[in-house]
């Protein structure tokens, strides 16, 4: 793979046990550093990158609650620095999500947690965090570009103090190609405080093929990274999220196969390095989690939906990780 490349990364890969309707998951705390360390072992075989997408809290946890006592995405940070400090370089590096919250004290702690976590693991081995990545497909509309600009203007000086660059994920950019788009403004001005975006582009409905999907994704990108020139030069325009999954429901009705997945990934990996953009797929290994075993709406993220399938890799039944093929 490509140095362009990365994948986005959640630990929470294990699988559903019971019956429907009372099947469960394991609990969100219940991966240890050394697992997830584990699994970067399998994705730093052919990426160097991740993009994560919390500190861990929730509404079940006070905003008082240590940093790295909360659910185990607290955990990746660190585990990749020890992975680092083993290989004697940076062979996996961070960029480090922020989850919003609705509550104001949690978000606080979340944010205040990602500088505890990027200090530290880059304490035990430099530059293993990069960047901060404030939300995730949040920006949605004026208020909500305006809280997370604010997050980002209280937090980049500090940021950059700890040389770490701060920007946004979101499905939302191509609205910066549209005047008329009721938060362009607000967009513009978050854009021009950012050092980075994150789109998360996938391939429109019905796409026919993994290639037709990159052609697709590619136009889009073009465009907002072109809006986002005249904008602020100095902002770096990435892809946070792009994938094909091997199979079920998606919200985008493709055909969901494995070959179609590892097709997908082998244009995009391409393209990426023709442009030289930074590219997360989505995803590292396969989340079950988000196949909901006792629901079946939306179909996407039901029993039969797709969510659960965009991985490289899964877990298999020894408990190691097996890279999909054909």
């Amino acid at each position: 793979m490509s140095q362009f490349f990365g994948v986005a990364f959640q630990p929470y890969v294990r699988h559903w046990t019971g019956t429907p309707p009372n099947a469960t998951t394991p609990q969100w705390n219940s991966y240890s550093q050394q697992d997830i360390v584990n699994m970067l072992e399998v994705i730093a075989s052919e990426f160097t990158k991740i993009s994560t997408y919390s500190m861990g809290y929730a509404g079940y946890y006070s905003p008082t609650t240590p940093w790295n006592q909360v659910d185990s995405n607290c955990r990746v940070a660190g585990a990749a620095a020890e992975l680092n400090k083993l290989r004697g370089r940076v062979a996996i590096e961070v960029a480090q999500g922020i989850y919003q919250q609705s509550d104001v004290a949690l978000q606080q702690a979340e944010i205040e947690a990602a500088f505890s976590a990027a200090r530290a693991a880059n304490a035990v081995f430099p530059n293993t965090v990069t960047s901060l990545v404030f939300t995730n497909e949040y920006v949605v509309d004026a208020q909500t570009t305006n809280a997370v600009n604010a997050m980002i203007v209280a937090n980049k000086q500090n940021s950059h103090n700890l040389n770490l660059k701060v920007g946004v994920r979101s499905n939302t950019f191509g609205n910066i190609t549209n005047p008329s788009s009721p938060f362009y403004n607000e967009l513009k001005t978050l854009i021009q405080n950012c050092d980075f975006i994150q789109c998360n582009l996938y391939p429109g409905s019905n796409t026919p093929t993994p290639q037709d999907g990159v052609n697709g994704v590619s136009q889009a990108f073009n465009t907002i990274k072109s809006a986002v020139a005249g904008i602020n030069s100095q902002c770096e325009v990435m892809i946070g999220e792009t994938g094909w999954p091997s199979q079920g429901v998606s919200f985008n009705n493709t055909n969901n196969n494995v070959n179609n997945l590892l097709a997908y990934f082998e244009a995009i990996d391409k393209w990426a390095s023709q442009e030289g953009v930074i590219t997360y797929l989505f995803e590292a290994i396969d989340e079950p989690w988000k196949s909901n075993q006792n629901a079946q709406d939306p179909p996407w993220q039901g029993q039969n939906g797709a969510e659960g399938h965009y991985g490289l890799w899964y877990l298999n039944d020894s408990g190691g990780y097996t890279k999909k093929h054909i």
